[in-house]
């Protein structure tokens, strides 16, 4: 596909493999063409989100059943007539989208979900905003003030499934669109940290849920491993359901 055939004010995913942590982001298309695609700035609590050098970014863009992805580009922050944009120069040809990261793998595990309630404010957060000048001030200072922050509140609730973009989740807590949550992931690898936000509600039948909600959450930010723990559950899936197949047809 080519980069200037995505369409203007559809949605393209932003993905940031940074240290031991793996990011995820969502943006409109405000412009592009062969070389370059601008989305509208990604920003939180007033920040502009920060790139950088060490940074491997890919961007992926669907349109009805057509995925199709672009890796190793090189990001920046520019202005679109007067506007902040983030851009993403591509640096090779795109390919079509492994379908196999889109893929959920049940867990069904019960789990306690997490989040920050700033004083004034009724949206929930996965983390604490920085102050500002935090970068210039001492380490006794900054400590200071994170103890002036409100501690995490924490929910009871179930995980259903979880894939490289996305989890279900099921808690008694009335929570609202684009509320933030964080929760940890029990592994082989260790417990595996994850954020997500909420962008889609359901409420639950009590007669035939143990949990009142269920909310359809996409990820923004998970440890490295999870992609690795997930492809493991999915090999696990596929060894089982061959083995039952084997079973049917050679009745063992």
């Amino acid at each position: 596909m080519l980069l200037e055939n995505i369409s203007i004010g559809r949605t393209l995913e932003i993905f940031i493999e940074r240290d031991e942590y793996r990011y995820h982001f969502t943006s409109k298309v405000e412009d592009t063409n062969e070389t370059r695609v601008c989305v509208t700035a990604i920003a939180s609590c007033g920040r502009f989100f920060s790139f950088l050098p060490k940074d491997k970014v890919r961007i992926l863009y669907r349109e009805d059943d057509v995925m199709w992805e672009w890796n190793q580009v090189n990001p920046g922050l520019a202005k679109l007539e007067g506007t902040p944009v983030h851009y993403f120069q591509i640096v090779d040809k795109g390919q079509s989208y492994n379908r196999r990261n889109a893929y959920r793998v049940k867990l069904l595990e019960d789990m306690k979900f997490g989040y920050y309630q700033l004083p004034g404010r009724k949206d929930k957060i996965s983390q604490l905003p920085l102050p500002e000048g935090y970068d210039k001030m001492e380490p006794k200072e900054l400590e200071n003030w994170h103890q002036t922050m409100p501690e995490p509140i924490y929910i009871k609730g179930m995980i259903k499934d979880i894939s490289e973009n996305g989890a279900g989740i099921y808690t008694d807590k009335n929570l609202e669109m684009e509320d933030e949550l964080f929760f940890e992931i029990p592994s082989s690898y260790g417990n595996l940290l994850v954020k997500v936000f909420i962008i889609r509600k359901e409420e639950m039948e009590s007669v035939t849920n143990r949990f009142g909600y269920y909310y359809g959450c996409a990820i923004v930010e998970s440890d490295q491993r999870l992609l690795r723990y997930i492809y493991d559950l999915q090999r696990e899936i596929l060894k089982r359901q061959k083995a039952i197949e084997n079973a049917r047809l050679y009745g063992e």
